[in-house]
């Protein structure tokens, strides 16, 4: 059988492009014909994906099409779809509200607004919705979606058989190093971050927090983060802005705790990673960090940042402690292997008739 993908764009080391790649795989190994498509070529592997002017030399009404949604579809891809005689099927990876963006960038706001609208439009186009978490597969039935499923993203340690960046890993030894991992945005919460480390400091004057990823138009809000950075006398904040891989493989070696203030994740991929490197997780207990952690980690349903700096210095001088929570995490982590994510795959082609 046909079972394609469509991504507007792949990019080399998006946690969205591993999860179309591994798919890719995954179908071709189950004997499917499985290409993807993409409106925008990657620069990176061209080769990896077909333009979707292509596809309608493969276009059926026996295919079934892959839709992975994150932000919002251009009008001319919504009309391209609209036309397909393939059956559909929408993998959401969810949208970050609007409302975070309101003041910090209009292009941001007004995009995931469009996107939250495109939802309803989305669910008259295909048969089924998949969620790669419980949380995103509940968003899609609010908007209209009768038949749901969750489809995990799955972790491949090959994607992290990268050798990290010794440069960065002398720059930061460990010993008392916060790290957090993910765009610089509101949802994100970057100010309860700081102002946790601001408490950690005055238990551990070692201590650094590190802040890897990306700023690109978060100009306002990471304007807004450096001044609370000097209003509160705070050093040994770094934001490290997009990194490389062989870069981010060396913070999570020289990590020692990853803190999560996060109010708004789908998923949560840098919660696989930092189990993947046994950086013992505290998070903020909100939208999709729950079921991705699972019964591992450690969770907090209220911002007392004082309490959160606690529970750090704890974890930074409990070696016992430590261990036993990343052990814990290292079973967790396994709930998303390869071979397990493959098979909610067969069970949800299978709710399709797909055998």
């Amino acid at each position: 059988m046909h079972i394609h993908q469509f991504n507007p764009t792949l990019s080399s080391g998006d946690a969205i492009s591993n999860h179309v790649a591994g798919l890719q795989t995954m179908l071709r190994a189950m004997g499917h014909r499985s290409d993807i498509f993409c409106e925008i070529p990657p620069a990176s592997a061209p080769a990896r994906s077909r333009s979707p002017d292509e596809y309608e030399a493969v276009s059926s009404p026996e295919n079934i099409m892959l839709l992975h949604f994150s932000l919002h579809y251009s009008d001319r891809t919504l009309a391209w779809l609209a036309g397909l005689p393939d059956r559909k099927v929408l993998i959401y990876h969810n949208i970050t509200p609007p409302r975070y963006f309101a003041g910090i960038n209009n292009t941001y706001f007004e995009a995931a607004g469009r996107g939250y609208s495109q939802l309803a439009e989305l669910s008259a186009l295909t048969e089924a919705g998949w969620g790669d978490s419980g949380f995103n597969a509940q968003t899609l039935r609010r908007a209209g979606w009768q038949k749901t499923g969750v489809l995990p993203i799955a972790f491949d340690a090959r994607n992290y058989a990268i050798p990290p960046a010794k440069k960065t890993e002398k720059l930061y030894p460990p010993g008392a190093n916060v790290l957090f991992v993910g765009r610089v945005s509101p949802n994100k919460c970057f100010e309860d971050l700081i102002v946790a480390f601001y408490y950690l400091k005055k238990m551990r004057p070692d201590a650094r927090l590190l802040l890897v990823g990306s700023t690109h138009k978060m100009t306002r809000y990471v304007d807004y983060l450096q001044t609370l950075v000097a209003r509160l006398h705070v050093a040994d904040v770094y934001f490290t802005g997009h990194v490389s891989r062989a870069d981010l493989a060396a913070f999570y070696r020289v990590g020692d705790v990853f803190l999560s203030m996060s109010e708004h994740e789908g998923f949560g991929v840098p919660l696989l990673e930092s189990m993947h490197y046994g950086l013992p997780v505290v998070a903020y207990h909100s939208t999709a960090v729950p079921e991705t952690l699972g019964d591992s980690g450690v969770m907090f349903r209220q911002k007392k940042h004082r309490a959160v700096a606690a529970l750090l210095d704890l974890l930074l001088a409990d070696e016992p402690l430590r261990q036993q929570i990343v052990a814990g995490q290292r079973r967790r982590l396994q709930d998303f292997s390869v071979e397990r994510v493959r098979i909610r795959l067969e069970q949800l082609l299978a709710d399709l008739g797909v055998d």
